[in-house]
């Protein structure tokens, strides 16, 4: 499971990301930059998935943490979850998070305009992801501003993939010094 010291580690939960468009896109973009290691959740044995030991190895050594998913019934799919409920949360207790980058990377069905107050969704993307920046802040971590690429279900889809995609690897190079730019996003 270990993939040697990376400097930002990558949680991809997407239940079948051969399938994937969007998802497997954003992570084709990031999985080559050698400072960056992709575990795929739905990927893993959940013997290693789950293991707290070596998850504490892996955050320790890191200095961001990204969790990139599609967006499910206004929700990530459910091993994030399960994973923040059996590793997370005694990480959190740990020095191995303390004062790391949280960078959430989602995919949306739904155009932009769809996540305003009064949008079609009702939310706003800040709204829906505000229990994983609670989370950051209960943690000790720097909450860094989602990256978002929306409207996967839409005749734009292509557009917003590439758009996605790009911004995407410009804030993962961004996290490793890369061009580094600050996050005022």
């Amino acid at each position: 499971m270990d993939k040697g010291i990376k400097q930002v580690v990558v949680l991809l939960a997407h239940p079948d990301i051969k399938s994937s468009q969007a998802n497997k896109a954003l992570m084709d973009a990031i999985k080559e930059l050698e400072e960056v290691a992709v575990y795929n959740l739905y990927e893993m044995r959940p013997e290693d998935a789950f293991n707290v030991d070596s998850w504490s190895k892996i955050i320790s050594q890191a200095s961001a943490i990204v969790f990139q998913f599609p967006l499910y019934w206004m929700s990530a799919p459910s091993l994030l979850k399960k994973w923040q409920d059996e590793v997370f949360t005694y990480l959190a207790k740990t020095p191995a998070v303390a004062g790391k980058a949280l960078l959430v990377a989602v995919t949306t069905g739904s155009e932009y305009s769809a996540y305003r107050s009064g949008g079609r969704n009702n939310f706003t993307i800040d709204e829906l992801l505000r229990p994983y920046q609670g989370s950051a802040i209960h943690a000790g971590m720097v909450w860094q501003t989602p990256v978002v690429a929306y409207g996967m279900g839409t005749a734009d889809a292509g557009k917003n993939i590439a758009e996605g995609v790009n911004n995407y690897k410009v804030r993962i190079e961004s996290l490793v010094g890369k061009n580094h730019v600050g996050n005022d996003w």
